[in-house]
């Protein structure tokens, strides 16, 4: 109960604290605001019917609904104006600042649900905005790596009587060094930080080992599987102006994989895509945000003109290869009541909220080393 108000608590004091800064900021006070000049990339993964009912099951930082995410194209289309990612690219590869605020949107991983809840409401707003897809998933009954391992470690998580002392286990038992994971004290404080800090370490065979060993634990169950889009409904999107790209063949943390295998990750889904949409596909986003100078490289070589991240950081070489990106979901924009808070997403629209903007992610060689 003490825990709950605490929370509670927290939130009045972010939404009191955001609407004081939101107001300074819309009455020229603020000097740490995002420079017009500087484009405003907004990433999704899915868009759902209800937020709340998808919560159950589901990992609730990938949701947002249908009802906010128009509020948030409305909230944005108010304060800048919607561009293509081409534009925004081709202004930074040639080192021309936008004289406005200009904002794009995105999708990650290529849910069905993109295609049945924002492709409507962006049509019907004149919206440009890009998807991209897991190539291998396209049209399959398969699950998105981070899906199933959210679901099996939810799941253990409420059976295991120490969670964190069962989950390093489980990589000690599979030979995965686990130092790392013991020394975090908030990695398995909850199945979605535990999921979160086991992706960006662990290269897709080791995901896999331990999806495997955590369903010979507790099973699998019946679950339904998130649909992804297929090509037919990507062709239509496509010819709507909704730019195509990919986010690798199997949705690896690169920083992670061999070099062969970064390789055939970028290319293989680059390959695949021209192939069953018949144009070259210029637009990657990293997986997870993950990415550091050898994986930007890689991405260069294998012909992408434009990428995307999850945060402030980038690579100085190759601006338009690691270009920023706000990632937003439900939660990132509402009050301690759960109702939409224009204050609080100004402050990150704006960038001045810093404590919106830290990033764990892995940017320095040999960071996803897992020893």
């Amino acid at each position: 109960m003490a825990t709950r108000h605490l929370a509670r608590w927290r939130w009045h004091l972010k939404t009191a604290v955001a609407s004081t800064i939101a107001h300074a900021f819309d009455h020229g006070l603020s000097v740490l605001a995002r420079s017009p000049q500087r484009p405003l990339v907004l990433g999704y993964h899915r868009v759902v019917e209800e937020f709340e009912a998808s919560a159950t099951g589901e990992m609730p930082s990938m949701l947002t609904s249908a009802r906010m995410f128009e509020r948030h194209l409305d909230w944005i289309g108010r304060h800048f104006q919607f561009v293509t990612l081409d534009e925004i690219g081709e202004r930074i590869a040639a080192g021309r600042p936008f004289d406005r605020p200009s904002a794009a949107v995105t999708f990650d991983d290529g849910y069905r649900d993109v295609y049945e809840h924002a492709f409507p409401v962006l049509r019907r707003k004149g919206i440009p905005a890009g998807v991209f897809v897991v190539t291998d998933l396209v049209g399959q009954p398969f699950w998105q790596v981070h899906d199933r391992l959210y679901h099996l470690v939810a799941k253990a998580f409420a059976r295991w009587h120490d969670p964190s002392r069962e989950l390093i286990g489980v990589l000690r038992a599979l030979e995965i060094p686990a130092g790392w994971l013991a020394r975090s004290r908030s990695a398995t404080r909850s199945p979605l930080l535990a999921v979160s800090s086991l992706l960006p370490q662990l290269p897709l065979a080791d995901v896999r080992r331990v999806m495997d060993r955590l369903e010979t634990e507790v099973g699998n169950g019946f679950h339904d599987i998130p649909r992804t889009l297929n090509w037919t409904e990507l062709a239509e999107m496509r010819d709507a102006g909704i730019a195509i790209g990919s986010h690798t063949r199997s949705h690896v943390s690169l920083p992670a994989e061999t070099p062969a295998e970064i390789a055939g990750q970028l290319e293989g889904s680059r390959r695949t895509l021209e192939q069953r949409l018949g144009q070259t596909i210029t637009h990657f986003a990293y997986p997870g945000g993950q990415f550091t100078p050898a994986v930007v490289d890689a991405v260069a070589r294998a012909g992408y003109r434009f990428a995307y991240t999850a945060c402030p950081h980038g690579d100085p070489r190759h601006p338009a290869l690691t270009i920023e990106r706000l990632l937003l979901w439900q939660g990132s924009s509402v009050d301690a009541s759960g109702r939409f808070s224009p204050a609080i997403l100004n402050c990150q629209a704006h960038n001045l909220w810093p404590p919106a903007r830290r990033c764990g992610r892995v940017h320095v060689e040999g960071q996803a080393a897992h020893g």
